[in-house]
């Protein structure tokens, strides 16, 4: 019995193991967001199949989760790549529909299909990776840059009326993407999120239990998909009014 148990165990600790072997990504993306400027016909990003098995790359745009209609069109939306093949996505504006006051963002899904298999029962995962697809129209008042320097921090109350969070105002015409904020000194570090233009986000925090000043520190990403440098500064209790969603 202890054999047979052992057995079992070995044969579901391997398919796991597989398991994480096959979820990494192959198909290597040459960038972690693409920009489209109002001017500019179309945008590119290069992507590369860097495993040693052939995948079929299937692509699309959308606006969000279960938001598939977007304006932005993806170039070839099927294609083959051979191991260590390279090839080259574009994509364009299809409507002009857009708001001119401040940056659209959406996403480019990129999912690597494995060919099927000739051995009997292989598992196989199709792995899907996102990136952030900004339409930055021009005009547009102050510069990417600078948009951090901007935002407003505060502590408010929880939306549930228990703890406390951390709520960002940005007032600028860019989307703000923070890397996480670190919480008196890093004795908490919220999660990663993006703060729409002319919108707010609210972080939950749960080192401390009501409303309080708080030190934080961040850092953002910038148009290169490089980190900035990190910001210090305080955060001052506000009214628990409910956050601006961004329009």
């Amino acid at each position: 019995m202890l054999n047979k148990r052992f057995i079992i165990s070995a044969v579901v600790g391997s398919v796991l193991a597989a398991c994480t072997l096959v979820a990494g990504a192959s198909v290597m993306l040459g960038g972690t967001r693409v920009i489209i400027g109002e001017k500019d016909r179309q945008a590119s990003i290069p992507l590369k199949n860097t495993g040693s098995s052939p995948y079929v790359v299937q692509t699309w745009i959308d606006a969000g989760e279960g938001k598939n209609k977007a304006p932005l069109l993806v170039t070839p939306p099927l294609s083959r790549l051979d191991p260590g093949a390279e090839n080259i996505l574009r994509i364009v504006r299809i409507s002009n529909d857009l708001p001119s006051d401040r940056e659209s963002v959406f996403w480019l899904n990129v999912k690597e299909i494995p060919e099927k298999s000739d051995q009997p029962n292989v598992l196989q995962i199709a792995v899907r990776t996102r990136i952030k697809v900004f339409y930055r129209p021009a005009g547009l008042a102050g510069k990417p840059d600078e948009a951090r320097s901007l935002i407003t921090l505060a502590v408010v109350a929880a939306e549930d009326g228990k703890g406390a969070a951390l709520r960002v105002n940005n007032p600028s015409a860019y989307n703000i993407t923070f890397t996480g904020f670190k919480i008196n000194g890093g004795k908490e570090q919220t999660k990663a999120g993006m703060v729409p233009a002319f919108g707010a986000m609210d972080f939950p925090l749960t080192a401390i239990s009501s409303p309080q000043p708080v030190d934080v520190s961040y850092t953002t990403i910038n148009d290169y998909g490089g980190e900035t440098p990190e910001v210090v500064t305080k955060a001052a209790v506000a009214s628990a009014t409910p956050a601006a969603a961004g329009k």
